[in-house]
């Protein structure tokens, strides 16, 4: 059967209201048959109506054409992207199996199937198609690319290293190739590879320090802590002034913990040291910091909490963190101011509100809880600890209503979190204690007291 034609769109154009029609080619007049003509007439029509996204009628007309000409590969192409726009997956698969069956050479056809073989779950046949297809490509490299994505997701890494290699060949390491290939290696417990594969980027590309923080960080997540010490000392050597490197050599070198915080306050003072570098660095301390314990890290840790105000007075973060180290060293009022500055920053972390309204109520604060408390419902209505805190406030100031309203909400929210759950039943009973209800209040102390084995909670149900 005589396939289509294909003729220039312009051209299409000025046949489909005819029956003949002529045109010169090469100087030659050349008459176009009218089935010709009527079958272009029709895939026009067809795709017309598909790019328009009126489904049905598309459907129509490809369904037509392929009946009166089922070696239509283009047809058939068209109508399985119909039938993939109207979810219809069977249907899509077939037609497009049509499509390359009558033209197995067309890489957008066989592209397009093993696209639809992705998107509907079956990956070992997208995978077959794409090992054909880097065999009929092997120059392009989103298609080796592609593979080893398909092949992790058949759960077969060493074909998907295979692909990686072959990417690096044609375009060279990459960071991204990189970062697959270190993943896959760790996913196989092979250390000493995922290792490799960052030297050999680092070797690549000498100059830039940020691979360089990429392989020390895997190092040191992995124990070896003098091959993450040896990065950090050639990271040095060649750049002299790296912040980074600077802190984390001075961290690697040792030392009691004051001494090492002595020695990082230049480097905190550094504007050009990011906060977040200075962050992390903090982080080991903060964990062990505990107030009275010992009192030259609660001084070294207080000092450079300050140090960082000074230096990133613009950055929330470093609000945060000095009212942190203020907290753990019971100065709450100090910590408290902090919280504030960092809200005025950043209202967008609910960790550090949590923070300020546990100090006010600490602080039997309750008139300031319950503002804040209110505030913080308005940005954060899916935490239930807000309106457990908004209840607690509206306790301590003897509006039970108002306690009962938010309490019963923060109940339906806490989900799986028991601990949780128990404190606003706590909570809950202590309302209705308050507004004289003592059957009501004690079935909440029993609530609570059934997931939390509570002493408190137990000395205010015997209290009744």
């Amino acid at each position: 059967m005589q396939k289509l034609i294909r003729l220039p769109f312009f051209f299409l154009l000025f046949l489909s209201g005819f029956a003949g029609a002529q045109n010169t080619v090469g100087g030659v007049q050349t008459l176009v048959p009218e089935a010709e003509v009527k079958r272009q007439s029709q895939f026009l029509n067809a795709e017309r109506e598909r790019l328009l996204g009126r489904w049905d009628k598309a459907l129509e007309a490809y369904k037509e054409i392929v009946f009166d000409y089922p070696e239509n590969d283009a047809a058939w192409y068209g109508l399985s992207r119909t039938y993939s726009a109207t979810d219809d997956v069977v249907n899509a698969a077939n037609a497009i199996a049509q499509a390359v069956r009558l033209s197995p050479e067309n890489e957008w056809y066989i592209l397009y199937q093993a696209d639809l073989f992705e998107k509907n779950g079956r990956n070992r046949d997208a995978l077959d198609i794409y090992e054909a297809i880097v065999k009929k490509f092997p120059a392009n490299p989103e298609y080796h690319e592609k593979l080893a994505y398909l092949a992790l997701l058949n759960e077969d890494p060493k074909r998907a290293l295979k692909a990686l290699d072959k990417l690096e060949s044609l375009q060279g390491i990459s960071e991204k190739s990189t970062a697959q290939k270190h993943l896959i290696y760790r996913g196989l417990g092979d250390l000493k590879k995922a290792g490799e594969v960052y030297v050999k980027l680092v070797n690549a590309y000498p100059d830039n320090a940020r691979y360089r923080y990429q392989l020390a960080d895997f190092y040191e997540q992995s124990g070896d802590k003098a091959a993450a010490r040896k990065v950090w000392e050639e990271t040095l050597q060649r750049f002299p002034d790296d912040p980074l490197a600077r802190i984390s050599l001075a961290q690697a070198t040792g030392g009691t913990d004051t001494q090492y915080l002595a020695s990082v306050k230049p480097l905190f003072g550094d504007p050009k040291v990011s906060v977040d570098a200075k962050i992390k660095d903090l982080m080991p301390f903060l964990s062990r910091l505990e107030s009275g314990k010992d009192p030259s890290l609660v001084a070294g840790m207080l000092e450079l909490g300050a140090i960082l105000e000074k230096t990133h007075p613009d950055e929330a973060k470093a609000w945060s963190v000095s009212a942190d180290i203020l907290y753990l060293a019971g100065k709450d009022a100090d910590a408290l101011e902090r919280y504030k500055r960092c809200i005025q920053l950043n209202a967008g972390v609910f960790s550090v509100w949590k923070n300020a309204l546990t100090i006010l109520d600490n602080q039997k604060n309750y008139p300031e809880m319950m503002d804040i408390a209110e505030k913080a419902l308005d940005l954060f209505p899916n935490q239930p600890e807000a309106y457990l805190m908004y209840g607690m406030a509206a306790n301590g100031l003897k509006k039970y209503d108002d306690a009962l309203g938010q309490l019963n909400q923060a109940v339906l929210m806490t989900g799986n979190n028991a601990l949780l759950r128990a404190r606003v039943l706590e909570c809950t009973g202590d309302a209705w204690l308050g507004k004289g209800n003592r059957d009501k209040a004690r079935e909440s102390y029993r609530k609570a007291l059934e997931i939390d084995n509570n002493p408190e909670i137990q000395r205010k149900l015997n209290g009744l």
